[in-house]
């Protein structure tokens, strides 16, 4: 194995195409887990009929939080069916659809953006009652803030936990650790691998300072956040320190 990704795969992965385009073996090491504590607390607030315009969720977990509750009690579903149910990305809103809604806001692509489509739909529907933000513990600010200087309600409801692994062990052979945030360098410290036996790449240059506040050099940092970058920042520095 030439590099592990310390990420979560998609399928097919596009970082795992790109090293065996250039004939580098990648495989992907996942370095968050995800807990759903606590289910009955959004399941009383999915079954509050009449109390929610509609949901907003901003990540496949607080979907996948959401699919768990209707697979529980499948009536609650129906609840919601023709509510606006706001969403960012395309894996938030399969999974949305997976959960038997359709997701509005989608092509957003941030945050940000989607405040600005809720407010559209929110004057545009007349609507009046609280949105429901299925939430994370790690959530940032934008949607409650940007809803609040709208003057749109907002309700908040967390159904998922975000934790860095502590377990994680790597395969045999590895030459590469490919770093994609500081969350996969708190997680390789924390299982205890001893970093300076590999070379180290880093996505993007916050990546790369924060493997540099530990006291380490990246060998290769991508020009861009991309498959290709990165692959081709790897295989230049294996040319060049085999120069």
């Amino acid at each position: 194995m030439d590099v592990v990704l310390l990420r979560s795969c998609d399928s097919p992965d596009p970082y795992v195409h790109a090293f065996e385009e250039l004939g580098l073996t990648a495989s992907c090491c996942p370095v968050l887990q995800f807990d759903f504590p606590n289910p009955e607390q959004l399941e009383q607030q999915l079954n509050a009929d009449g109390k929610y315009s509609g949901l907003i969720l901003t990540s496949p977990r607080a979907a996948h939080a959401l699919n768990r509750s209707f697979d529980t009690h499948p009536d609650m579903r129906d609840n919601w069916t023709d509510r606006p149910v706001f969403v960012v990305g395309p894996k938030t809103a399969a999974a949305v659809e997976s959960a038997g809604l359709t997701p509005l806001g989608q092509d957003a692509g941030n945050a940000a953006s989607l405040v600005d489509r809720i407010a559209d739909v929110w004057v545009e529907k007349r609507l009046r009652r609280p949105l429901l933000f299925l939430s994370g513990n790690r959530r940032r600010d934008t949607i409650p803030t940007g809803l609040a200087a709208a003057g749109i309600p907002l309700a908040e409801q967390e159904v998922y936990q975000t934790s860095t692994r502590r377990d994680i062990e790597l395969p045999d052979g590895v030459r590469w650790l490919s770093f994609f945030s500081p969350s996969g360098l708190e997680a390789l410290e924390a299982s205890r691998v001893m970093l300076h036996n590999y070379r180290l790449a880093a996505i993007g240059p916050t990546t790369a300072q924060k493997i540099r506040d530990v006291g380490l050099e990246p060998a290769a940092v991508a020009d861009a956040p991309t498959p290709d970058d990165l692959a081709r920042a790897i295989v230049h520095a294996d040319e060049t320190s085999e120069a």
